[in-house]
């Protein structure tokens, strides 16, 4: 087998993915034990991790914490700098129940923090405001998308804590992530591809038929293992924890999900490269 048939980045994507999914599970049980509702804490850990990778913050010092109670009443998240609060956020994961949030704002309860919401919490939101609106109650405080998804976050739960976890696994949960893993992994692999054929079309080592052929198939070859690695590590995972329910440590779940990434996405690979030559 050739070098090129050895390039494995959807693999790589998909487990790494993988990976960083479980610690966020992983941490939201340290914060909220095995509880039907950790979606929620897994949203604000990915929201606090997503504001500690910004350039900006990381140039700054500044720093996205969780607040110290897990049932805090106004303040989830915690920007700080130099033992100063720069920021307040207030993290919801709550479409199906969104006549809830809108009491707690119409009552004040969230006043003088930041709304902050899963794509489909924004969403809901914005529409029960409107409502809200046209029956004379002005709904006034917005709220900002987290660009995570409540399908996503019900995903990743049930995929540390098992089926009794709120979100579960759905079709159209897999379905996202394989779309998803699928579009990094083309991209990274063609990418990477690119650049290493582009040197050798430059040094007139190959010509630009081969060139267009490589990058072909390497981004294709990339999404194709990235998709279904990252398909397979989800139904791994969701079915060990809920086989293992809470008689297991959470990482065995993310330990067969990683494990069954790689040998999926590897078995993928393999053959998409034979097929190829």
């Amino acid at each position: 087998m050739s070098n090129d048939n050895r390039k494995n980045h959807g693999t790589e994507c998909a487990a790494i993915r993988k990976a960083y999914e479980s610690s966020l599970g992983i941490r939201a049980v340290e914060r909220s034990g095995y509880n039907i509702n950790l979606k929620g804490t897994i949203h604000e850990i990915g929201y606090a991790d997503s504001l500690n990778l910004q350039p900006s913050n990381l140039m700054s010092g500044t720093k996205a914490v969780l607040a110290k109670s897990t049932t805090a009443v106004r303040d989830d998240v915690l920007c700080m700098n130099g033992g100063k609060v720069l920021g307040r956020a207030q993290l919801k994961d709550t479409p199906k129940s969104i006549g809830d949030t809108i009491k707690r704002v119409s009552n004040g309860q969230y006043r003088g923090t930041t709304l902050v919401g899963t794509e489909e919490t924004v969403a809901a939101y914005s529409k029960a405001a409107a409502n809200a609106a046209k029956r004379g109650k002005n709904v006034t405080q917005s709220m900002t998308s987290s660009g995570i998804s409540s399908t996503d976050t019900g995903r990743i739960a049930a995929e540390t804590i098992g089926k009794s976890a709120s979100g579960g696994i759905t079709a159209k949960a897999v379905t996202k992530v394989a779309k998803s893993s699928a579009l990094a992994g083309a991209v990274i692999s063609g990418g990477i591809e690119a650049i290493t054929a582009g040197s050798e079309l430059a040094n007139g080592e190959i010509d630009e038929e081969e060139f267009v052929g490589r990058v072909a198939k390497e981004t294709v070859g990339g999404g194709l293992s990235a998709a279904g690695g990252s398909a397979v590590a989800t139904l791994a995972s969701a079915g060990t924890a809920t086989l293992l329910g809470t008689s297991a440590p959470v990482w065995i779940p993310a330990a067969v999900g990683i494990g069954a990434a790689i040998a999926v996405g590897t078995a993928i690979k393999s053959i998409w490269d034979a097929i190829w030559d």
